[in-house]
């Protein structure tokens, strides 16, 4: 109950909590919470492309935020992202959705929504290797316009976007357990292969 007082206070001012930082997001209007009655979805068809999230999460090689938004618009079914996109149920929480291109995939779980509308997904990338790199990730989806020109001249035309705010590396073939429940993320403890979480955490994020 303390939570979700505290998160509707700073509701039209605050997007997020995580540990002790706090991210304001731009723009506030217009975030897409109820992904089961949008076109684009984590949850249900039509899927969002597990390898948009690879492109936000970057290269493990790199430091630092390359791309930070996408048009899932224009994004979804392009070149860019081909592959073959399945989705399985779990025993537990929501499908795992999985694109395989060539001999590397990449899967993703949606684990739920803050009080604020920063949804929080688990995913899986594996290069061709013997590595299976997880992180969590946070993104907003939301929806805005853009201006674009053809024969007919200038028009403007809505785009549903995908936006990083942030990721918890799990490291290599992290075998724990996450989940989201009432305002907190809990990571379990993982010994395991190359995993980077050796103790159990629990991050509050409204």
């Amino acid at each position: 109950m303390l939570i979700i007082t505290v998160a509707g206070f700073f509701r039209d001012d605050i997007h997020g909590v995580i540990g002790k930082n706090i991210f304001t997001l731009t723009p506030k209007n217009n975030l897409i919470r109820d992904i089961d009655a949008s076109k684009y979805s984590f949850v249900c068809k039509e899927y969002i492309n597990p390898r948009i999230l690879e492109d936000l999460i970057g290269w493990i090689s790199d430091t630092g935020d390359q791309i930070v938004s996408i048009n899932i618009t224009e994004s979804n079914d392009s070149n860019r992202y081909f592959g073959n996109i399945t989705s399985k149920e779990k025993q537990t929480g929501f499908p795992c959705i999985t694109n395989t291109y060539d001999q590397e995939w990449c899967s993703y779980q949606y684990l739920g929504r803050s009080f604020t509308g920063i949804h929080i997904v688990q995913t899986w990338s594996n290069g061709g290797g013997s590595g299976i790199f997880c992180d969590i990730v946070f993104v907003t989806l939301s929806l805005d316009s853009a201006l674009e020109y053809d024969d007919n001249g200038n028009k403007k035309n809505k785009r549903f976007v995908i936006k990083l705010i942030g990721t918890l590396p799990l490291g290599d073939r992290y075998e724990g357990a996450v989940s989201y429940k009432f305002g907190l993320l809990t990571i379990s403890a993982c010994f395991g292969m190359r995993s980077l979480r050796k103790q159990k955490q629990i991050i509050l994020i409204i």
